[in-house]
């Protein structure tokens, strides 16, 4: 999973793709997943775009690439875009729509601006998230990477990448450091091209 650069929301959609088809699979298992989201008839078919853009949305804020961001500050992304006061609207010069091959699921999802289903999708997002972030927090192969984490960073976090393996993303995924995804099996890890 590399970054272009160029489309950052396309870099996201794989990732999307990934985080809903894994949760829809382990639903039963999760305490939060898309079957706690409220959503109307018709939503559904937004989740991935809105998934995409809550990581988008997070990579601009933190600088980081999709496998690099915190699943914790992620999660939550779009609902701060999406109910925060002072915010812009989707499509406006303060939001832009993404530019790519998946811009125009981004413009079904969220143009014309409809508040109410941005927060069902905002929140199913999160539900999404936040489940795969709970899943892959108790994961022990992360111990190792934690560790160095703490030592190098002083903070431990669970990264999109953590959960790479889980939710059947097998190519490299690029990151600032690697070694702060040692011992996660089934993660491979590229240098992020400066």
């Amino acid at each position: 999973m590399t970054r272009t650069s160029r489309h950052p929301y396309t870099d996201c959609w794989p990732w999307a793709e990934a985080v809903l088809a894994w949760s829809r699979a382990n639903e039963q298992h999760l305490g939060l997943s898309l079957g706690s989201a409220d959503l109307d008839d018709g939503d559904i078919e937004h989740v991935p775009a809105a998934i995409a853009e809550t990581l988008r949305l997070n990579m601009a804020r933190h600088q980081r690439t999709p496998g690099d961001l915190g699943l914790d500050s992620a999660r939550q992304e779009l609902w701060y875009w999406v109910c925060g006061r002072g915010y812009p609207a989707p499509g406006t010069p303060g939001w832009p729509e993404p530019t790519g091959p998946y811009a125009d699921r981004w413009r079904a999802a969220f143009l014309p601006s409809n508040p109410q289903r941005a927060e069902r999708l905002a929140s199913a997002a999160d539900d999404v998230l936040h489940g795969l972030l709970f899943h892959a927090a108790k994961d022990p192969q992360r111990n190792l990477a934690a560790d160095y984490r703490l030592h190098t960073y002083n903070i431990d976090y669970v990264a999109l990448a953590d959960a790479a393996p889980a939710i059947g993303i097998t190519m490299p995924v690029a990151v600032k450091d690697p070694l702060a995804y040692q011992g996660i099996e089934g993660l491979t890890t590229v240098q992020e091209a400066a």
